[in-house]
């Protein structure tokens, strides 16, 4: 009995012992399971984190770069950029205090008007043909418009436009007051005007007309006639002397009327 008894204790003790391994063995392997999974998680968040970082920072510097390049672009447009409207409107100072004709002339005072459907077109007129500056310069100096003038006057600074600078400078400032309008006064009545023919540019039973250096004397005939018949035709000659620009266009320097 005692041998059996002891062959069951030996039994019990290696049968506890070997339950104990096993426990110890289980507790061990599953807490290395989850011990092994929480690493493998760890290392796969920083991984998945560092691979967002470094597209975020790649997104970025792409981001950068695409800004950067845009920079050389941006730069020569500004310096290429067209001039602002009031830019170009100051290198063209308007017509202070005064009229401004077809061709851009500047006329003073503002109350000489320009007679649109009288005249011809200054700004139309081929400036470096002389008899066509003749023809204009008289047809616009002897076209007198009562219901627009008050005087002659007005209209010899309309042809000013025809005429060189020095010649310019010499018209009355106040065209208003101009004497001397025994043949503008049949106009007054009926606010009517004169219209201009040209009847010959050259010679015509005079001295023959010259061309020295820059200058050239042309004789011009015409009749100004008055729209309502308050007068009679008038015939008149007008000696012109022309000056040649350094553009090569004609201007009249002086008018002796005969």
């Amino acid at each position: 009995m005692n041998a059996l008894n002891k062959v069951a204790r030996g039994e019990r003790a290696t049968i506890v012992v070997i339950a104990l391994v096993a426990a110890v063995a289980l507790v061990l392997g599953v807490g290395g399971f989850f011990m092994a999974r929480t690493f493998l998680t760890s290392a796969d968040s920083g991984t998945t984190a560092s691979k967002a970082s470094s597209d975020s920072n790649a997104g970025m510097s792409d981001a950068s770069s695409g800004e950067t390049s845009q920079v050389p672009d941006t730069a020569p447009q500004s310096e290429a950029t067209a001039p602002t409207l009031e830019a170009t409107a100051s290198s063209m100072p308007p017509c202070e205090d005064g009229t401004s004709a077809p061709d851009g002339t500047c006329l003073h005072p503002a109350s000489v008007q320009w007679l649109d459907d009288l005249l011809p077109d200054p700004s139309t007129v081929d400036r470096k043909d002389a008899d066509a500056v003749c023809s204009a310069y008289v047809i616009t100096n002897q076209t007198w418009d009562a219901s627009r003038d008050l005087t002659d006057a007005f209209a010899s600074i309309r042809a000013s436009v025809y005429e060189t600078p020095e010649l310019q400078r010499k018209h009355t400032p106040n065209p208003e007051l101009a004497r001397g309008q025994g043949e503008f006064l049949p106009l007054v009545p009926n606010r009517s005007h004169t219209t201009v023919t040209i009847e010959n540019i050259g010679v015509e039973g005079r001295e023959s007309t010259r061309r020295e250096g820059n200058e050239w004397v042309r004789l011009v005939s015409f009749t100004r006639s008055y729209a309502d018949d308050s007068h009679e035709p008038v015939h008149e000659l007008v000696f012109l002397t022309l000056v040649e620009q350094e553009d090569g266009t004609w201007a009249v320097g002086n008018a002796e009327w005969h």
